[in-house]
């Protein structure tokens, strides 16, 4: 996880799982990097699997493109590596709410919302609902993989979904006295 918490990284990863194509030039003005650092970036990045370089038009350019849908991490981070992709998470949730919506006549929804919910369950019903929303998921991305194979999609709008599960064990009061 750590190798992914890199705010540049994180920004690069979610611009490829969006389907962009960048060159280290390209990935590096979205970062604000130099290209060479980005250079450096990337090629970490596909060590871990996450990207890889795709075919070049022209021979000179060296295109990237993501090699995964996401990504999935499991384990409870250390609280600096904790915090630093939550920033991640909070960016990525600004930037989404802060596109403008579809003009109107456009038959596309509003292209990001933001649910918060909390639930009180046992760590079991913690469990059984993450297993569910992620057989959910898993289904979704068959489906839509299934489509594409097809070719199905023309004309459609994709769409993204970032599910971030955050369990932790509820404050009652008991241990502090507080109501």
């Amino acid at each position: 996880m750590r190798a992914v918490s890199h705010p540049a990284r994180w920004r690069v990863l979610q611009e490829l799982w969006n389907g962009s194509t960048l060159t280290s030039t390209d990935a590096a003005e979205l970062a604000g990097l130099s290209p060479s650092a980005m250079s450096y970036h990337l090629r970490r990045l596909a060590a871990l699997g996450l990207v890889e370089q795709s075919a070049s038009a022209d021979g000179r350019e060296r295109p990237w493109r993501a090699s995964t849908d996401g990504l999935n991490m499991t384990g409870q981070p250390d609280e600096s590596l904790g915090g630093m992709m939550m920033q991640n998470f909070a960016a990525d949730i600004a930037r989404a709410l802060a596109t403008p919506p579809p003009p109107d006549g456009d038959p596309r929804p509003w292209p990001a919302n933001f649910a918060h919910r909390r639930v009180r369950m046992t760590r079991a019903e913690s469990k059984a609902l993450h297993a569910r929303i992620s057989a959910v998921i898993t289904e979704a991305e068959e489906a839509g993989n299934a489509r594409a194979e097809r070719g199905d999609e023309a004309g459609e709008p994709a769409y993204r979904y970032d599910v971030f599960f955050a369990a932790a064990a509820a404050d009652d009061g008991q241990e502090t006295g507080r109501p």
